[in-house]
Order: structure tokens, then C-alpha cells, then sequence
């Protein structure tokens, strides 16, 4: 990396130039704009400057007249306090042809094309609205959350109303119309995601998760009493694991899961304590696992629940690869109709 020389650094090619705040850049900007009237002899309008802000391009207008006004000084009298501008005269062939392209610059200063990038944008789109395919007189808004929200608000209607109860609870505790607004709000546009994930159908997950959890549900109705003994008592098991205090939680979340019925898809953190496989690792040395019919069933629940949640999440990828090309089209069909522009609209159409 070069140092940069705003004196002597070339006109031509395209240049990076890296630079911290407070390091000057608005005065090389000046500068360069100098070089290019007394260098190449450009008009003011055919050198674009384009800067984000509304300040900062206020900012750089009246910093290069004030350098015009400086230089074309220097230039009358011959001499100046400005090293740079000193500089530029020592190198011009014809003073005073100089001279005459600043005076013309500062007389010419209001068709400057000093812009923001959002202003310049609007102003080519609409110099070459045909070449661009660009609507007329098109309003334009700082803002599309609004649309975004619409969008979004249609499209959990058309997917969640007419969803099963059961992929609906499990959806809502992981998405929500405002975390999927927030998820297409920081998508960059145009996006191409890969692969294209299909919405898998799930109806014999949720049928045979559902049957299952009924046939819980009846053996916890008729056996709870039998099976809390069991936990509570039986000699074989390692107490370490299941104490009498956590025992007794775990039947009551039990109960509460139970009472949610089968469109739920969520067990309790600690459901695995009622299932065969866990209750065989949880005994003491030499000891029996405790059996019924009971654990049995929680140990296929259990099973069901995970191939179940696993297509779901599949579904949810899914659902967010449709939203972003239904938002993509939904976006832009509005946007015409209802003859609108965004500021990044400005930047893309460009």
C-alpha cells in the first residue's frame, strides 16, 4: 500500500484510496477536483462526486467553491499560503488558461454533479427511465417496513391458517410474523439459496405421533398410581438419579403435558426419566430395571416426538425459502402497483 500524493497520484484507472476519520478526506476530494478542471479540463458537470449523506454532500459542495475561490486567488496574484494549491500553479503550462477553467468552474459551480449516491441514482433513473424500464413519476419512500410487514402478515395467513394444529404450536415457539420480518429485512436482495429445500409433507409423523401420545395418555390415566409407586419405591433404582423430590416434579409435568393433549408437540425436559431405555442405565449394581408397560410407550413417544420435530424443522426451512421468493415477487408487483420506490430501489434499478 502506497501512500497516497493528492499532488501527483494518477488521474486515470481506477484508484482505492483508504483513509481514517479526521484524515482529510474532504479536502483530497477538493483537491482532486482541482486537478481534474486544471489537468483535463472538465467542466464542473461532467465530474461526479457522490457521497452518502445529505450533510456530507452540503459539506462538500461549499468546500470545493471555498477551494475554487482560493485557487483562482492564488492564481490571480501568484502566490499563496496553500502548499497544494502553490504547487498546482508552479505546474501549469498556461496560467492563465487556468485561471480562465477555475473561473468558469466557480461560475458554472450550481450544475455540479456533486450528489448522494441515492440522489444520483434517482437522477439516471429518471434522465433514462426508458433505457431502465423505469416507472414515471414514481413516489419515493425512506422506509418499506410497512410493505415488508404486509407481506409477511399474508403470507403466515396463507400458510398457518389452514396448517395443522399440531405443526402450528410447534412453529410458533420457533417463528413468529415478526421474527420472519426481521429475517427478511436482513436478506440481501436477489438472494439465491441453496438447495431449494421442498415443505415435506409430515401427515404420518403427526399421525403416528399422535397415536402414540393417546396411547400414553389412556395408560397414564389408568396406570399413574402403579407407575409413581414404582419411581418412587422400587428398590433397584439409583437414587442419585431419581430422588423422591425430582420424582414427584416429573409427575406433575406429566400431567401437564397430558392435559395439552395430542396437538402438542413438546414434552417435558425430563420426560426421557419415564422411558425403558433410561430407566436400564439408572440402576444400581446387579439391580433390575423396573418394567411396565407405561416406560415402553414413553420410549416410542419419545421416538415420535424426535422424527416428528425433524420434519418439521425441514418444513420451517422450507417456509422461509418461500417466503423470501414470495416477498421478492410480492415486492415487486406492489411496488408497481402501487407506483413506489425505496432508497435501495434506487441503487438495484440503477
Amino acid at each position: 500500500m502506497n501512500p497516497f500524493d493528492l499532488q501527483n497520484s494518477p488521474l486515470t484507472g481506477t484508484n482505492l484510496i483508504e483513509a481514517s476519520a479526521g484524515t482529510g478526506k474532504t479536502y483530497t476530494l477538493s483537491g482532486l477536483f482541482l486537478r481534474l478542471i486544471l489537468e483535463k479540463s472538465l467542466t464542473v458537470d461532467r465530474i461526479l462526486v457522490v457521497t452518502f449523506t445529505e450533510a456530507a454532500t452540503d459539506e462538500l459542495k461549499d468546500r470545493i467553491r471555498r477551494k475554487l475561490r482560493e485557487a483562482i486567488t492564488v492564481f490571480s496574484e501568484g502566490y499563496g499560503d496553500d502548499d497544494f494549491l502553490v504547487g498546482l500553479l508552479e505546474r501549469q503550462e498556461n496560467p492563465d488558461k487556468g485561471l480562465e477553467l477555475l473561473k468558469a468552474a466557480i461560475r458554472d459551480f450550481d450544475e455540479s454533479a456533486i450528489f448522494t449516491i441515492h440522489s444520483f441514482c434517482k437522477r439516471m433513473l429518471h434522465e433514462y427511465a426508458f433505457e431502465s424500464g423505469s416507472l414515471f413519476d414514481t413516489e419515493l419512500l425512506t422506509d418499506q417496513e410497512a410493505l415488508r410487514r404486509e407481506i409477511v402478515e399474508d403470507f403466515w395467513r396463507r400458510h398457518f391458517y389452514a396448517a395443522s394444529p399440531l405443526f402450528v404450536n410447534y412453529a410458533v415457539k420457533n417463528i413468529s410474523p415478526d421474527k420472519l420480518r426481521l429475517l427478511l429485512r436482513n436478506t440481501l436482495p436477489d438472494i439465491r439459496i441453496i438447495p431449494d429445500t421442498d415443505i415435506p409433507d409430515s401427515g404420518d409423523q403427526e399421525e403416528a405421533y399422535k397415536s402414540v401420545f393417546e396411547a400414553v395418555s389412556r395408560a397414564w390415566l389408568s396406570a399413574k398410581s402403579e407407575v409413581s409407586e414404582i419411581l418412587l419405591n422400587d428398590k433397584g433404582l439409583n437414587r442419585s438419579k431419581y430422588k423422591a423430590s425430582n420424582i414427584l416434579t416429573w409427575i406433575s409435568d406429566m400431567d401437564r403435558v397430558i392435559g395439552l393433549g395430542s396437538d402438542n408437540p413438546f414434552l417435558f425436559e425430563k420426560f426421557e426419566k419415564f422411558t425403558t431405555s433410561v430407566l436400564s442405565e439408572s440402576v444400581k449394581k446387579n439391580s433390575v430395571a423396573p418394567s411396565h408397560s407405561f416406560f415402553d410407550l414413553c420410549e416410542t413417544l419419545r421416538l415420535r416426538q424426535s422424527e416428528l420435530c425433524a420434519v418439521f424443522d425441514l418444513a420451517l426451512i422450507g417456509l422461509k425459502i418461500r417466503l423470501f421468493q414470495y416477498a421478492e415477487t410480492e415486492l415487486r408487483r406492489r411496488k408497481e402497483t402501487q407506483n413506489i420506490r425505496f432508497f435501495d430501489d434506487l441503487l438495484l434499478n440503477l
